[in-house]
């Protein structure tokens, strides 16, 4: 039977209601949080603690659910494909949207595919050398340009956006490194604190774990300004190289077309849950930035800021895709 025009303006005046009742109801069950890397990491380890908080302030658990691989893509498709109703979330990093310009066979848009929710804490790429390595960056340049073959340098993998800090690092020395490829930065240390590695990249968490005793040396960070918790570690940008200033983050992401008070709720939840005052701490105590409060429309600005930095330093990169 034909719906007449009055039945489908009094249909279309029930839909509103219908999803503020959804939001309001929001949520009655578990929540799932997909984390795209390995259990036990410092990633996996920030997600958890946040789930905590969260499934405290919305009164249902939020349970983590790790599915590593293929440079997150794994996890992240998995909640691109997922229904939009708010009860399966994504944790992830700039590689969300990374992805899909260093790497070949993405099958995800990060901004067709994906609402943020809440940025957690903001990351910054560490440059280290072995314990008994060159103290300052400009040492290491200078002993990169005489060396008789190229220095070698470790990274999280092929294509990967720390890969693509040293090139930019030789690039700004006029000399050539030599790339070395690992599946995660746990690998990376044991190489570096023995010596096989001339460098590595690693994260702030590795940096303070290791540097306090000597095990390897740190001489700069990417980002615009210093680690609060490494405060005598000069960035990047301070020591004269540019383009190592790349917006970078981590945070939540629901798919597209989630409603937005269900958007809304979860933004609350885990704003809140950053702004507590031990989540600060502990951010800070893995070398972290804790973040700024920021909403999910500021951080889609920052999404869209992080894609066309990435997209203008790839442009004028030799580095291929595999």
């Amino acid at each position: 039977m034909p719906i007449s025009r009055r039945q489908t303006l009094a249909l279309l005046g029930i839909a509103p209601f219908a999803a503020g009742a959804q939001a309001q109801a929001f949520p009655d069950r578990p929540i799932k949080l997909i984390v795209p890397y390995p259990p036990g990491g410092q990633t996996d380890a920030v997600a958890r603690m946040f789930a905590q908080k969260v499934e405290g302030l919305l009164g249902q658990p939020v349970v983590v659910d790790n599915r590593p691989g293929a440079n997150s893509m794994i996890g992240s498709e998995a909640v691109a494909r997922a229904p939009a109703d708010g009860y399966t979330l994504l944790f992830n990093m700039t590689a969300l949207v990374t992805n899909p310009l260093l790497l070949p066979q993405v099958n995800y848009d990060p901004f067709r595919d994906f609402v943020p929710v809440a940025r957690c804490y903001e990351i910054t790429g560490i440059w280290a050398v072995p314990g008994q390595g060159p103290r300052t960056l400009a040492e290491f340049m200078q002993r990169a340009r005489e060396a008789p073959k190229p220095l070698s340098f470790g990274t999280t993998g092929h294509a990967s956006t720390s890969h693509y800090f040293g090139e930019i690092i030789s690039r700004a020395g006029g000399f050539s490194l030599n790339h070395v490829p690992y599946k995660g930065e746990a690998p990376i240390i044991p190489d570096l604190i023995a010596g096989r590695l001339d460098a590595g990249v690693v994260s702030g968490y590795s940096a303070m774990q290791f540097a306090a005793d000597g095990r390897i040396r740190v001489l700069a960070t990417t980002g615009a300004r210093r680690i609060p918790s490494l405060p005598d570690l000069p960035t990047f940008q301070e020591l004269g190289i540019g383009g190592l200033t790349a917006e970078s983050f981590a945070g939540v992401f629901a798919p597209a077309k989630t409603p937005q008070p269900v958007v809304d709720r979860l933004a609350d939840a885990f704003g809140r849950a950053g702004a507590m005052p031990d989540v600060r701490e502990r951010i800070a105590g893995f070398g972290l930035q804790p973040p700024t409060p920021i909403t999910p429309t500021q951080f889609a600005v920052v999404m869209r800021k992080a894609y066309d930095e990435w997209a203008g330093i790839k442009s004028k990169s030799a580095i291929q895709l595999q």
